[in-house]
């Protein structure tokens, strides 16, 4: 075979295969970080969809948005302003990657034809079917009541929801209370299953959610966000004074009883009181 031939050859094949692993890895990168908020031809998620996203803006415009979405909404530029009011005001967050590898997501969306250039429809509602027992096991689950099976922790660690059954919750991260309708359920699901938030990805990576316990604690928030207006704060302020009064009259009263006790003389008085004999 003729030498230059070979070499053609050999370079279309390097191309190729450069070209594949770029998209493996642009890929690897959206379904690690975009698919909780994006689809690519199915519909409207929490984001929007993105098929034909670099038709729409520049490569550069992009790039910035993605690296820093934040940077960009703050530099007033029009077309990122609006994007964040439509999306009610929910900021997508930043990502330590380097204009390669955004690069490498924007070539595999362009390049991805699952929906054969077509429309999709949207994916069918994951809580139709669910009853008033997911909502309970959902409860469960985010109070940490129940542990998840892949031992990850519990929501209310960080999170905060307005609801009576919840004696208590964090105030870490954000009031999940209003989550479920501003991002629906398939919005909320995919957050819960792919977190694109650092904190959350890295508390979930070793500890993922089985697809279960995801449509349990969306059916939860759904109702939570459902009856937000009907939940009133419980006042605790009466209760803990009322046992701090109780705990602290048993100190009290047990101090008394010991301190009553007590050894009140150094010396044994009643040795020392035995009058003395006096030996010739």
């Amino acid at each position: 075979m003729n030498k230059n031939l070979m070499k053609y050859i050999l370079l279309i094949v390097g191309i190729f295969s450069f070209a594949n692993g770029r998209a493996d890895e642009g890929k690897q990168l959206f379904d690690r970080t975009c698919a909780a908020c994006h689809t690519i031809g199915k519909g409207r998620l929490v984001g929007p969809d993105l098929s034909g996203i670099s038709q729409k803006r520049t490569k550069e415009w992009l790039v910035s948005f993605i690296k820093s979405s934040t940077s960009v909404i703050k530099s007033g530029d029009t077309d990122a302003v609006a994007i964040f009011k439509e999306y009610n005001s929910l900021m997508m967050p930043d990502v330590d990657y380097s204009e390669a590898q955004i690069v490498s997501i924007l070539n595999y969306i362009s390049s991805d034809r699952s929906s054969g250039g077509q429309q999709q429809a949207v994916t069918a509602d994951i809580l139709s079917g669910t009853t008033l027992e997911n909502v309970k096991v959902g409860l469960l689950l985010f109070s940490g009541r129940h542990p998840f099976s892949n031992g990850g922790p519990a929501c209310a660690g960080c999170h905060k929801v307005k609801d009576e059954r919840i004696f208590s919750s964090g105030t870490l991260a954000k009031d999940l209370t209003e989550s479920y309708n501003i991002m629906g359920s398939a919005g909320m699901a995919a957050v819960i299953k792919s977190p694109p938030f650092p904190v959350m990805n890295t508390a979930y990576t070793q500890h993922s959610l089985s697809e279960e316990e995801v449509i349990n604690l969306t059916a939860y928030l759904k109702t939570v966000s459902e009856e937000r207006y009907y939940q009133r704060p419980t006042d605790f302020s009466t209760t803990f004074a009322f046992f701090g009064l109780v705990v602290f009259a048993t100190i009290f009263l047990s101090t008394v009883l010991l301190y009553y006790k007590r050894k009140k003389f150094p010396v044994n008085r009643e040795i020392l009181d035995r009058p003395s004999k006096v030996i010739n």
